[in-house]
């Protein structure tokens, strides 16, 4: 999808919103075993922080960012680990 959004090139950072409350994405990045939950997202592993909704800065983004919105630095992890912890923690909050 990045090959096809961004043509000039692209890293490593994103940023995705799942469809829950705070709780939910909180318990979420709780529930990650490989990515791990910080506020910096520079680092060689992979870094998760969810944007709550109560957060101030929150109003400067778009409204459909937000509710669920989290920034994902991904690191140098094999990619399917990644992608299975990411899978688990989404199906331990019944999404």
């Amino acid at each position: 999808m990045a090959k096809k959004q961004m043509k000039h090139g692209f890293g490593g950072v994103i940023s995705f919103g799942i469809a829950a409350a705070d709780k939910a994405v909180e318990r979420f990045c709780a529930a990650l075993k490989v990515v791990t939950f910080a506020v910096s997202l520079g680092h060689d592993e992979s870094l998760i922080f969810p944007q709550p909704s109560y957060d101030e800065r929150i109003n400067l983004y778009p409204e459909k960012f937000r509710k669920g919105f989290i920034r994902f630095s991904i690191g140098l992890e094999d990619p399917d680990d990644i992608i299975g912890d990411l899978d688990q923690a989404l199906k331990a909050i019944g999404l």
